[in-house]
């Protein structure tokens, strides 16, 4: 039986919770495909999978500080509204996704000031309790 190891190619569903509330999740939807070594999963989160099998399902609780980093005040800055000129009707509590140089950044918004807005680039996820689930689904180890 296939375990996962360094490049295994992996499909799997996930979910990732902050203090209980969902912030993504493939349950509901198609699965991903993932290299194990070759991803943008955060280290912890990707190092939990490995020996994992095929049908394999597990919960894991990690500190957002091994997973996201600390909280950096400095993460906390005021921008013009132009800078988010393809997002419409912006308000407080969004969650915008951002790629910069082939990675995935989330900004989330805190306040929104006439032509001005408050943002906060610490991960959403950032001084929260985590829980990842995990559901193997299928893995490919090419020797």
């Amino acid at each position: 039986m296939n375990i996962i190891k360094y490049n295994s190619r992996v499909i799997l569903n996930y979910s990732l919770k902050g203090n209980g509330v969902l912030f993504e999740t493939t349950f509901d939807k198609s699965p991903i495909e993932i290299i194990i070594g070759q991803c943008n999963l955060p280290q912890i989160i990707e190092a939990s999978l490995y020996n994992m099998k095929c049908g394999e399902k597990k919960k894991y609780k990690f500190d957002s500080k091994e997973v996201f980093g600390i909280f950096d005040e400095k993460k906390v800055t005021k921008t013009s509204l132009k800078t988010f000129k393809n997002n419409k009707n912006i308000k407080p509590g969004d969650i915008i996704e951002t790629i910069e140089d082939g990675k995935s950044y989330f900004i989330t918004v805190i306040e929104v000031l006439n032509d001005e807005i408050i943002i906060d680039m610490n991960h959403p996820l950032c001084n929260k309790d985590i829980i990842f689930e995990v559901e193997i689904l299928e893995i490919f180890n090419d020797s």
